[in-house]
């Protein structure tokens, strides 16, 4: 039983095809950890805001990408999306702007905890020292470290892992 699995993989084109969705794996992880990580440091930033409409409007954007499977966000935007907006998009350009969007989701969690990690007393020292709001976030809450590294590679393994439901 074993043989023919082997001989199938084997058989005609199937390993060029398996090799061929490998790459497509690796490039659409790459391009949405990258493009999650920046869209999800202005998306932490933003989670600590003091606005509510901003608070609202990115707690149910994470809610629903939290909640809702990654799968289900891919059937969402290939057919209904593109269909609403009778747009053509290719399934490699939906699978990346839905990773996107997930790990932002993710990484925006990341970045909001170690912002509000930071001891109060740092920003109060900032602030008593003269600095303003753009100088307090370029020197203090810049530099504000991820909780955990392994959180922030675990993140993009599982981004990476996620891909894998598109080939």
């Amino acid at each position: 039983m074993q043989n023919s699995a082997i001989k199938v993989i084997l058989e005609g084109r199937n390993v060029e095809r398996i090799f061929e969705g490998l790459l497509t794996t690796i490039e659409i992880a790459f391009v949405s950890v990258i493009l999650g990580t920046i869209i999800g440091i202005f998306i932490g930033l933003s989670r600590t805001s003091k606005n509510k409409i901003v608070l609202f409007i990115n707690r149910i954007y994470l809610e629903a990408f939290r909640i809702i499977p990654t799968l289900v966000w891919l059937f969402i935007f290939y057919f209904g999306v593109t269909t609403a907006l009778n747009i053509d998009l290719s399934g490699e350009v939906v699978s990346i702007i839905v990773f996107t969007l997930w790990g932002a989701a993710e990484m925006g969690d990341l970045v909001r905890g170690a912002l509000q990690s930071l001891p109060k007393h740092q920003i109060e020292s900032g602030l008593a020292i003269g600095l303003n709001k753009a100088q307090l976030y370029r020197y203090i809450t810049k530099k504000a470290p991820i909780k955990s590294e392994d959180e922030l590679k675990g993140k993009k393994i599982i981004v990476a892992k996620g891909t894998t439901a598109e080939t």
